[in-house]
């Protein structure tokens, strides 16, 4: 195994602070969209229980690759050699099963959380298509990262011992795995704007809404930064402190998806402890009055006061409404759903 002082040019403690400070927050995250799910809107769904899973792959992955550093993941390949050749098989071992496993899974189940998510809001066939159709894209490219050592090398253990055999070249598919993943992110981040195109709001109403869809901006800039990183390195034989950027990057990645995916769950939360952050103002009679957006509990307010991303009584979820909704000038328009869903990985 490869000791701390082996390198002084070695990014492996970049990799431990990642893994060790983005699962915190996004731990935290979570959390709180469990706790409002439970204790405010009293309705745990699908992409809760969804989000949840990523988070436990997520974690997985980030002491996958602590364990990685300790053979050789972000020291220069020639100074692991130099120093000690043995781990490159725990390398490659650990870097074709485990963290494959883990940070496609992770992807997988982020955004399928998001995906029926999404699915909450919107009545339309054709957008519910296009859910699905993102979704099977993600589940295979997904599935595919996860297979590639069954099939990478003949025999399988040739992809670690460096033995007898054949094996295919990898770094295309592992482009177009990261393409694919951009691609769907693209998408993902997209998609909301189909349900807010009929939303009968007001510029800042909308301003705000696609403010909470932009966060997931930072995921895809990341995914885009990490397709770079990958098409750039693929002839590059220092392999052991390209992947260290490449996965120091992933662990972000994945833990702020995750933390994206919980922000559009939390508006209740902040509106219960913070009611101040949400005020509505109003004007009667050429008299403005502000007032600030109830509890959803205590009392059920009037149909053209009540916040479409709050949630009520009943369990209904941040966002969600029935078919029959109203809109933001008190009346009612057969078909229209509000929702505004956020997020991308």
């Amino acid at each position: 195994m490869m000791s701390a002082a082996t390198s002084s040019d070695s990014i492996a403690i970049n990799i431990v602070l990642a893994a060790a400070i983005s699962p915190f927050f996004s731990c935290l995250f979570v959390g709180l969209r469990f706790y409002t799910a439970r204790t405010i809107l009293r309705k745990i769904h699908k992409d809760d229980w969804l989000i949840l899973i990523a988070l436990v792959f997520a974690i997985g992955f980030s002491i996958t690759e602590c364990i990685h550093t300790r053979y050789g993941l972000g020291y220069h390949l020639l100074d692991v050699l130099m120093m000690d050749p043995s781990p490159m098989e725990g390398y490659m071992i650990i870097g074709g099963i485990p963290s494959a496993i883990t940070t496609y899974s992770s992807i997988l189940f982020t955004k399928a959380s998001i995906l029926f998510f999404y699915l909450r809001f919107s009545t339309s066939r054709a957008f519910q298509y296009a859910v699905y159709l993102v979704l099977f894209v993600t589940v295979s490219y997904c599935t595919v990262g996860i297979t590639t050592i069954l099939y990478s090398c003949q025999p399988i253990s040739k992809f670690w011992t460096f033995g007898e055999g054949t094996c295919i070249e990898a770094s295309p598919i592992y482009s177009a795995l990261v393409a694919l993943n951009v691609a769907t992110d693209v998408v993902i981040l997209t998609l909301p704007f189909w349900i807010l195109r009929p939303l009968r709001a007001g510029v800042v109403q909308k301003t705000a809404i696609g403010a909470i869809l932009g966060t997931g901006g930072f995921v895809l800039g990341v995914s885009i930064f990490r397709l770079v990183i990958v098409i750039r390195g693929k002839d590059d034989w220092d392999f052991t402190y390209r992947h260290a950027i490449n996965f120091m990057w992933g662990l972000i990645e994945h833990n702020v998806a995750i933390i994206c995916a919980c922000l559009p769950c939390l508006r209740a939360l902040a509106s219960r402890f913070f009611p101040a952050l949400f005020t509505s103002t109003r004007s009667d009679g050429g008299t403005s009055t502000t007032s600030s957006i109830p509890d959803p509990r205590p009392r059920r307010p009037p149909m053209e006061e009540r916040d479409p991303v709050i949630g009520d009584e009943e369990g209904k979820s941040i966002l969600e409404v029935s078919p029959i909704n109203t809109s933001w000038s008190g009346r009612r328009d057969r078909g229209q759903v509000l929702g505004s869903p956020s997020q991308v990985v």
